[in-house]
């Protein structure tokens, strides 16, 4: 399940408006381009196609026809080499019909290789954003979920990727296929249902004051999610955190993890903020959700305070899978460990995914999920 990002956004308050009859897909959405960048500084770069396909180098304004085949592309000095081919900067290929296979996964749309200051290869993938979501949605939920809790997931990753365009810009692309911004596996992930859910809801998305919103979402919120503040520094008026039952069939939602003090004090040394001889830890600061605003650990150069936040990217997001958590020093001093046992999976922000499937369960609609978790938002066709 994916971390999100902030990214900020100007928004103004508005009213939540009706929304479309839930199961009724959406119509008059413009069409969206999106430009997903697949694959990231690399040394070589295998695509292959079943078809014919149409290589256009951008620097030149030529274009190459290529047979169906498998095609090695490597940086050069001058640009990029495709075995007896030979491209500018950026060479962009388009099957004439199909998909096109890069490395392992195939996708839909055209392929974009671009040589990077470093001299290196990216892949970018640009593709329409009804099809991209068609390989998000199945990397962030289970298909076999309830369809109402689908169609929300596809709503809210609609919007983040609306919301995110030109974030990468420098780069040439505007999301990556990771949980930077959404994981994105090509056509290897579509899946009928989580299909069914994208076309079901086809160019809806929430705004707020007429802008789409950041919709962050995580998997599991361990009975709260959490105000946008507490993670990012910047409140949003419709990521509020609320009382949220619903997520009570999380898979480990309750958890415990374990580090020992040599272990824990080499981490902290990694990231700057060095302290020997470990002898206690503890909260000094709770968020309104229950969640550890400020930990306090203590060794024999002093005390260092850190955020909740701060120590779970120093442990790893996999080690501390949320901040809503309790700690305590373990053992004796042979073998010392630093305990945490908590609730739920994720930064706690927006849509609970596991939140949404529960309220699935109980009936409830896609547009009342999404107004559960986002307040004040209006649901529009874009």
């Amino acid at each position: 399940m994916r971390r999100c990002l902030l990214l900020l956004l100007a928004g103004t308050v508005a009213a939540a408006g009706p929304a479309l009859a839930p199961g009724t897909p959406a119509q008059g959405s413009t069409n969206h381009t999106v430009r997903v960048g697949i694959l990231l500084n690399q040394d070589a770069i295998l695509v292959q196609s079943d078809g014919a396909l149409e290589a256009g180098d951008v620097t030149t304004q030529s274009v190459t026809a290529l047979p169906a085949g498998a095609f090695e592309f490597r940086p050069s000095a001058q640009g990029i080499d495709g075995g007896i081919h030979h491209f500018g900067a950026v060479v962009r290929l388009r099957p004439a019909a199909g998909w096109l296979q890069v490395g392992s996964r195939r996708y839909r749309g055209l392929i974009e290789l671009r040589r990077t200051p470093a001299g290196r290869l990216t892949a970018i993938n640009e593709i329409d954003l009804e099809q991209y979501l068609y390989g998000v949605l199945k990397m962030e939920v289970d298909a076999r979920w309830p369809p109402e809790a689908l169609k929300a997931q596809a709503v809210a990753a609609r919007t983040l990727a609306l919301q995110s365009l030109g974030r990468f810009a420098a780069e040439g692309y505007d999301l990556r296929a990771t949980t930077e911004s959404q994981v994105y596996a090509g056509i290897n992930a579509e899946d009928p249902r989580t299909t069914a859910a994208v076309d079901a809801t086809r160019g809806l998305i929430m705004t707020y004051g007429g802008r789409p919103i950041f919709a962050a979402y995580h998997s599991d919120s361990g009975g709260a999610t959490e105000s946008s503040e507490f993670v990012w520094g910047q409140p949003y008026a419709y990521l509020r955190g609320v009382a949220d039952p619903f997520g009570r069939d999380a898979p480990a939602r309750e958890w415990l993890s374990r580090i020992d003090l040599p272990t824990l004090e080499a981490r902290l040394a990694r990231a700057g903020r060095p302290l020997p001889s470990i002898a206690a830890i503890e909260i000094t600061a709770t968020t309104p959700s229950g969640r550890a605003a400020t930990v306090r650990i203590t060794g024999a150069g002093g005390a260092l305070d850190l955020r909740g936040t701060e120590l779970r990217q120093i442990l790893g997001v996999s080690f501390l899978r949320s901040t809503l958590f309790a700690v305590r020093v373990v053992g004796d001093n042979g073998a010392a460990a630093v305990e945490f046992t908590g609730r739920g999976s994720g930064h706690g922000v927006g849509l609970s995914q596991w939140g949404a499937r529960g309220q699935a369960l109980a009936g409830r609609t896609y547009a009342e999920i999404l107004q559960f978790y986002y307040q004040g938002i209006q649901l529009e066709v874009r």
